[in-house]
């Protein structure tokens, strides 16, 4: 983690399943519009299957009924085993970084989000508001455990 980067949350979990299908569900679209109830699509330069480090995309995310299109783009990428993807808004640059390890017929699920807030009232409102984050994202991760669960 860098100086300027604000760790808000933190998720793990191990998922009976195998890594390249816990990955399909969280990278493909046609797995994440269904677990994911905050985005709406993903719109990508280029071609879905062409992703790699530097790639870009714009998410078009509903959140608290707004409606928000951010640019996005895949810093790291080393398929199925982590990803880093940043977008960039008004309150900063938030990172997520996504980590999974094979197991014994498990996946280790691991996913941290960071924020490199671009001034201090930013900083201070995420200072205040960790517990809204966590909450928003567990849900949606919890849902991802579950979708793999029941419909994989």
């Amino acid at each position: 983690m860098k100086e300027k980067e604000m760790h808000c949350y933190h998720f793990a979990a191990e998922i009976s399943a195998p890594i390249h299908v816990v990955f399909q569900c969280l990278n493909k679209d046609e797995h994440v519009l269904k677990w994911n109830t905050q985005i709406i699509r993903n719109i990508y330069e280029g071609s879905e299957e062409d992703l790699e480090a530097g790639s870009t995309f714009t998410t078009v995310q509903k959140i608290g009924g707004k409606v928000y299109e951010l640019k996005g783009k895949y810093v790291e990428y080393d398929p199925p085993y982590f990803a880093v993807v940043e977008t960039e808004t008004k309150e900063g640059i938030s990172k997520t970084e996504y980590r999974l390890e094979e197991l014994d017929g498990e996946t280790s699920f691991t996913v941290d989000v960071y924020l490199i807030p671009s001034s201090w009232i930013y900083k201070t409102t995420m200072k205040m508001m960790k517990w809204a984050v966590k909450r928003m994202y567990d849900e949606q991760f919890e849902r991802f455990v579950d979708y793999i669960h029941t419909e994989m």
